[in-house]
């Protein structure tokens, strides 16, 4: 059974690394001054995809997942998969997205019953309220999707966590 602290301690490594990724991503896509549309750099896009596999793993190895390489393999491949599809959208919010369905998969999981679904809904909530600050405060946007969808994972364990607590306090009570 994961303890608590070590998959936050692997949340928290892996979301700096994450930041260095994400931000180099976030920069390949700029809006020339005079320009509508946005030219991409390929030579950060690149970068910043050498780097999100070591979000996964360092997420996988300081929380003592099992079965690392598969989940990195998964990981990576719905990083790409919502990368492209809601990169539609916007490509930092597929990348939010990405990385934080990654980091659902790739952090040890607690044995509560549900807890993937508890965690696909944070992240989804979290790039739902990302998407709301793009278009309203768009920089607060881009860092809100940075962080937000890592933290919301081990915040998601955390009420699992006390859900299961309360649960057994209650059938421990006497009728």
């Amino acid at each position: 059974m994961p303890t608590r602290w070590r998959n936050w301690l692997a949340l928290a490594v892996g979301i700096i690394v994450q930041l260095f990724s994400y931000i180099l991503y976030a920069a390949a896509f700029v809006i020339p001054e005079g320009e509508s549309e946005p030219t991409v750099d390929a030579g950060l896009v690149a970068i910043a995809l050498v780097i999100a596999p070591l979000v996964f793993l360092s997420i996988g190895l300081i929380s003592r997942r099992r079965g690392i390489p598969r989940a990195l393999v998964r990981s990576m491949g719905l990083l790409v998969v919502f990368g492209l599809a809601l990169g539609l959208l916007s490509p930092i919010v597929g990348a939010a997205a990405g990385f934080g369905i990654g980091i659902a998969i790739s952090l040890n999981m607690p044995e509560f019953d549900g807890q993937l679904r508890r965690r696909l809904v944070a992240v989804a909530l979290a790039v739902a309220y990302m998407v709301v600050m793009l278009v309203l405060i768009p920089p607060a946007g881009v860092l809100a999707g940075a962080v937000l969808p890592g933290l919301v994972v081990g915040f998601a364990d955390e009420y699992g966590a006390w859900r299961e607590e309360r649960t057994r306090a209650k059938r421990s009570l006497p009728r």
